[in-house]
């Protein structure tokens, strides 16, 4: 352990840290040089409008997968980085090789060959005890169950052919959390797996601002709006205002350096320009919410004084306030003669909402079934309503997989936020505490986010969160380590 005690850039104490010289080097080099070939590939494509021909685009994937395939068996941190930039675009970019098999699936695949691949070598159980996997499990487990009680519900012939691929979705979140988790080495290796959950959040906010660029004319909201490489305003909202988190953090644990004002505070206003972009009002809370909760770990003061700060600017000159945030919240409520009433999104949820309730009362313990929420819908709404998603997680959850599985998820985001806390508290490595208060704040980010809308079942939306705990998990391990040794004689 003595390679992880260096001077701390923050406190310029010693402690038992890993320090910027030992996450990074030629681990993080290597793996950047590696993802630079798709990434020009890329840009040549999108940027300088190129038509590579189908045979030349599969063979550069069959090469680069040949690459993988030989370089998983030792190290796998350069298939996981491919699969963090791809995972969010992997809906515009559908690579398709093979009847059911796509660059999603291709990638999956390859990344539980490399874990068995490093269970059978490295000798180890196939799942590695580090904090939150018993808890994801857990919920893994509860929420499956839900699979049964939706072939008794709805019959299990019905199920499998419409809802099959459906199931499958469902299970990616938890394959990629475990996968992630038992394949990252150590907790430098899950510093630079944030970084590049950084790095992808960069490039879909680059796409979306391409997208922004050619609506920002448009006549009207619903035009204008930008949808992302995740192809629903709505979810890409939630994912940029999620992944806003750790640029959040970074921006508020470096305030005194001047490159942070000139490198992540424009990342920030960019960030901002494509959420309004999105007109999605769950996401504008989310990311407000990310802001106040970094502040509220930096320090209740440090909170209450940068709030009247922000408050002073927005009174003295309320031209700050964009048009477009003004125009979006406006829509919440209409005028009727002398009334006024919620538009008819808002009446819809809220419709929707009650039907989950009664859903849910009816079977608290197993709820309906997975699935069972678009087909029995139409039993508990007071009116017809054509949409199926009931745009609340919770009641998502609730209904289909029962109030323990609500009380499981809300664990996961506890616990996520507790081990963030710590870690920006105790840890003296600068980065790990921007990882830490980041953590806190995409998990109460999240948390909102899923009060208007049912944001934890796509995985072009939801894997980064998942990854982000697996990383967590392992610099919440090493920290736990270092106090066991500080406290030895």
């Amino acid at each position: 352990m003595n390679e992880w005690l260096v001077e701390s850039e923050a406190s310029g104490q010693t402690g038992p840290v890993v320090g910027l010289s030992q996450w990074g080097g030629p681990a993080l080099r290597s793996t950047l040089w590696f993802l630079a070939a798709p990434a020009l590939l890329a840009v040549t494509i999108i940027v300088l409008d190129v038509r590579l021909p189908g045979w030349a685009l599969y063979g550069i994937a069959g090469v680069m997968g040949l690459v993988l395939v030989l370089r998983v068996a030792t190290d796998a941190e350069w298939l996981l980085a491919l699969f963090i930039i791809y995972i969010p675009l992997n809906k515009i970019y559908v690579v398709p090789l093979a009847p059911g098999i796509n660059g999603t699936n291709a990638l999956m695949l390859l990344m539980l060959f490399a874990w068995g691949m490093h269970v059978s070598r490295e000798d180890r159980p196939v799942f590695r005890s580090l904090p939150n996997s018993g808890l994801v499990g857990t919920y893994g487990a509860i929420t499956l169950i839900s699979v049964v009680t939706a072939s008794i519900t709805l019959g299990f012939g019905h199920l499998m052919t419409t809802y099959l691929g459906d199931i499958k979705s469902w299970l990616d979140q938890f394959i990629v959390f475990f996968v992630f988790l038992n394949l990252i080495r150590d907790a430098r290796m899950a510093r630079r797996i944030v970084l590049y959950l950084m790095l992808g959040a960069l490039v879909t906010l680059a796409l979306g601002f391409q997208e922004w660029l050619d609506k920002r004319l448009f006549d009207s909201i619903d035009k204008s709006r930008v949808f992302g490489p995740q192809l629903q305003p709505n979810d890409y909202g939630a994912f940029l205002s999620y992944m806003a988190a750790p640029f959040i953090a970074l921006f508020v644990t470096n305030l005194g350096r001047i490159r942070a004002w000139f490198v992540l505070f424009p990342v920030l206003l960019a960030i901002a320009k494509i959420l309004l972009a999105t007109f999605s009002r769950g996401a504008y809370v989310g990311m407000a919410l990310c802001g106040v909760v970094a502040g509220y770990v930096r320090g209740k003061l440090f909170l209450v004084g940068s709030g009247v700060l922000a408050l002073g600017f927005l009174i003295a000159m309320p031209q700050l306030i964009p048009e477009s945030l003004s125009a979006r919240m406006a829509q919440t409520t209409t005028d009727v003669g002398a009334t006024e009433q919620l538009d008819d999104s808002s009446q819809t949820r809220l419709i929707l909402w009650e039907a989950a309730i009664d859903m849910t009362m009816e079977n608290p313990v197993f709820g309906k079934g997975f699935k069972t929420f678009p087909e029995l819908k139409g039993q508990y709404t007071k009116i017809q309503v054509h949409e199926s998603d009931n745009h609340n997680m919770y009641l998502y959850v609730a209904s289909q997989m029962g109030v323990p599985a609500v009380v499981t998820l809300l664990l996961i985001f506890w616990r996520m936020y507790s081990q963030g806390v710590q870690l920006y508290r105790r840890s003296e490595d600068p980065f790990a505490r921007a990882i830490g208060m980041g953590a806190a704040a995409m998990v109460a980010c999240i948390a909102l986010a899923n009060m208007f809308g049912s944001r934890m079942v796509d995985i072009s939306v939801t894997a980064y969160f998942w990854i982000y705990l697996a990383a967590l998990s392992h610099m919440t391990a090493q920290l736990a380590e270092s106090n066991q040794e500080e406290e030895l004689p």
